[in-house]
C-alpha cells in the first residue's frame, strides 16, 4: 500500500515538473510573439512616418500602430495568464496581478487611441467630401 501511495506521488510530482515546463516554454513564446509584433509595427510605423515628409496626415499611421500594438500586448497578457499557473504564495500573485492590470490600463489607452484616431479621419474624409462639392468656406 505504502509503495503505491509513493508511485502515485512520485507520477503526481512527475507531471507537475512536466506542466511547469511546458508553461515556461508558452510563457517564453508569447512574450517572444509579442516582442516581435511590436518591435516589427514599430520599425514599420518610423519607415512610413518618415516616407510622409510631414506632408500627409499620420492619423491612419496611429490607427495601425495602436491596433498592433494592442496584438502584441495581449500576447503579454497571455503570457501573464499562463504565469498564474507557477504562482506559489501571496507575493507572486501581487505581482502578476499588478502586470495584469497595468496590461488592461494600456490596452484601453491604446484602444481609446485608436478610436479617437479612426474619428479624427472621418472628419478628415467628411471635410474632403464637401470641398470636393464646393462648400469648403
Amino acid at each position: 500500500m505504502d509503495t503505491l501511495i509513493h508511485s502515485i506521488e512520485s507520477m503526481t510530482d512527475y507531471l507537475h515538473k512536466i506542466v511547469i515546463c511546458i508553461t515556461e516554454v508558452l510563457i517564453n513564446l508569447f512574450e517572444f510573439f509579442g516582442a516581435i509584433i511590436i518591435l516589427y509595427i514599430g520599425l514599420v510605423t518610423v519607415y512610413k512616418f518618415f516616407r510622409l515628409k510631414y506632408t500627409h496626415t499620420s492619423t491612419e499611421i496611429r490607427i495601425r500602430f495602436g491596433r498592433t500594438i494592442s496584438l502584441g500586448l495581449l500576447f503579454y497578457l497571455s503570457a501573464e495568464i499562463f504565469r498564474l499557473i507557477m504562482i506559489r504564495d501571496t507575493t507572486d500573485l501581487i505581482i502578476v496581478g499588478a502586470i495584469i492590470v497595468l496590461h488592461i490600463i494600456i490596452s484601453l489607452l491604446v484602444a481609446w487611441e485608436v478610436e479617437h484616431g479612426v474619428k479624427v479621419v472621418r472628419e478628415e474624409q467628411e471635410l474632403d467630401r464637401e470641398c470636393e462639392g464646393g462648400d469648403c468656406d
